[in-house]
């Protein structure tokens, strides 16, 4: 994208970051309404809506008429189809392992989801509800049912350190029981 090029709807200068070198963008017939704001990389793209008080921030993407509604908090995450985050959701990456939540189909979450972690088909999420994953391996939730897609390196045996010499006791002092 050049400067002047024409992006999707914006109610505000408050809903896209004006930042130098923030390169958010709201693509076609995506929106930003409200008092909702899209800052640090972040994109809307194919009718994707963030309205209300809802914050998408921290290379977040929304696309294909995903919502992010009410006062949710959208970090580092991907929202996509039908999928939604309303009232006080929390959908967060984690940072310290560079996953990132994904939600598809025409799931809800009101709660909090953090990691990796994919909430699909028509999975919901409630209030109280905290689903985070800190393993390296990513969690699917999907309406039916909960798995996990174990990650290949896991199963990859290596050594974590090198092992500690053993002294041995000396003859004739040997220790007793």
């Amino acid at each position: 994208m050049r400067a002047g090029d024409l992006g999707g709807f914006v109610e505000a200068e408050c809903n896209l970051s004006q930042e130098e070198g923030d390169v958010s963008w709201i693509f076609g017939d995506a929106i930003a309404a409200g008092s909702a704001s899209v800052d640090k990389d972040s994109c809307l793209r194919d009718g994707a809506v963030a309205c209300d008080q809802a914050y998408v921030t921290q290379r977040s993407t929304l696309s294909g008429h995903a919502r992010a509604e009410d006062a949710a908090y959208i970090r580092g995450a991907v929202l996509c189809e039908e999928a939604r985050a309303s009232g006080s959701a929390l959908v967060l990456d984690a940072r310290d392992r560079g996953k990132f939540p994904k939600l598809s189909g025409h799931c809800t979450v009101y709660g909090t989801v953090a990691g990796a972690v994919e909430v699909t088909g028509t999975a919901v999420i409630l209030w109280e509800e905290k689903i985070r994953n800190s393993t390296p391996d990513t969690l699917i939730l999907d309406g039916q049912s909960r798995s996990i897609v174990r990650n290949p390196a896991r199963d990859e045996l290596k050594p974590s350190r090198s092992p500690k010499k053993q002294e041995k006791a000396p003859k004739g002092k040997e220790l007793e029981r």
